[in-house]
């Protein structure tokens, strides 16, 4: 099949988006407070539940599901970054979310002791970002070069539109994953995130969870200070 336009990589920025933030059992412990920001960013983004259980009172059954959703975001994302289609290959959704987890695994972040100030406790939050957009760009942009030159050659004419994607996708998956094994870190970003006291429960803001999910890839809307309000 000929006449396929040739690719090129989005300019959008990656949207990592907010899954979920519950409220957890009162309690005026500092480490409490850290526990449970840790327990957040581990269900969010490594799948291990057992803190977020603990803090949140939340069943296993919907932290494997707060887990997969986020894993599945991520996808979605990289999906739409690379303007992939995938829809025809029953395969490579899996894979992806698979990629995703992957990804994920790599989160790395230092959970500060919670502290108190003017009566309100905060928590620092420093993330290293994931670099892997960075890191894998030169190879990726070299491979797209050279699939378009395939498809101006007409390699790709006798394909079927579902078989030409998929060699497109399965290229920049390869070359993700190839990635995810030597990873690399921008430079770390410190958030502080505020304690939010409420009855028989805390928690912290949508807002101050959607800096650290900003942070844990690194994008071009990856935070680059700390926030002002604990000042």
């Amino acid at each position: 099949m000929a006449g396929y336009k040739l690719k090129k990589i989005s300019v959008i920025v990656l949207s990592m988006m907010l899954i979920l933030i519950s409220g957890c059992s009162f309690s005026k412990k500092p480490e409490k407070y850290k526990a449970y920001v840790e327990s957040l960013i581990t269900a969010n983004y490594l799948g291990v539940s057992d803190e977020y259980l603990e803090a949140t009172g939340a069943n296993e059954t919907d932290a494997e599901a707060l887990y997969l959703a986020n894993a599945t975001r991520l996808s979605e994302n990289l999906i739409t970054y690379y303007g992939l289609e995938i829809s025809n290959d029953s395969s490579l959704g899996p894979l992806l979310v698979e990629l995703a987890k992957n990804i994920y695994s790599k989160t790395k972040y230092e959970v500060s002791t919670a502290y108190e100030k003017d009566d309100v406790y905060y928590v620092d939050v420093t993330i290293y970002p994931i670099n892997i957009l960075a890191q894998s760009e030169d190879e990726i942009n070299s491979y797209v070069s050279q699939f378009n030159t395939r498809v101006e050659n007409g390699e790709f004419n006798n394909y079927e539109r579902a078989e030409y994607e998929n060699e497109f996708a399965s290229g920049i998956i390869s070359i993700l994953q190839d990635s995810v094994n030597e990873i690399t870190y921008a430079d770390p970003v410190t958030i502080t995130v505020k304690i939010i006291l409420s009855d028989d429960s805390y928690y912290i803001s949508d807002e101050d969870f959607l800096l650290i999910d900003s942070a844990i890839i690194a994008t071009s809307n990856t935070p680059v200070a700390t926030p002002s309000d604990a000042e």
